[in-house]
């Protein structure tokens, strides 16, 4: 019986972390806006940051794409204009889950 709980309280530890994925903000300039499909992604939007360094992931400034949640977050954002993001860690690639213009 302890070993089924034991088993139990591991699986809810393992369920709890996969819920909690790791996250990270930047601030950047958008460079691109692509809805899918695109040449970047075939069924998911894509954005093109020119960000500065994202603490605790990348500690340098650089342009890449980013694979976003929705369309929807691109909202009235121009390419040019200051963003703050939002980075989730998922399975295979760094997910934008927030995009917000900076005045």
């Amino acid at each position: 019986m302890r070993v089924l709980v034991g088993v139990a309280l591991l699986l809810a530890v393992i369920a709890t972390a996969e819920a909690q994925a790791t996250r990270w903000s930047g601030v950047g300039v958008i460079r691109a806006m692509l809805p899918a499909p695109s040449p970047l992604h075939a069924t998911r939007p894509v954005v093109v940051l020119e960000h500065e360094p994202i603490h605790g992931l990348m500690e340098e400034k650089m342009s890449m794409p980013f694979i976003v949640d929705s369309v929807a977050l691109f909202g009235d954002l121009k390419i040019g204009e200051r963003v703050a993001f939002e980075l989730v860690d998922t399975p295979g690639a760094l997910l934008v889950v927030r995009l917000d213009r900076l005045r």
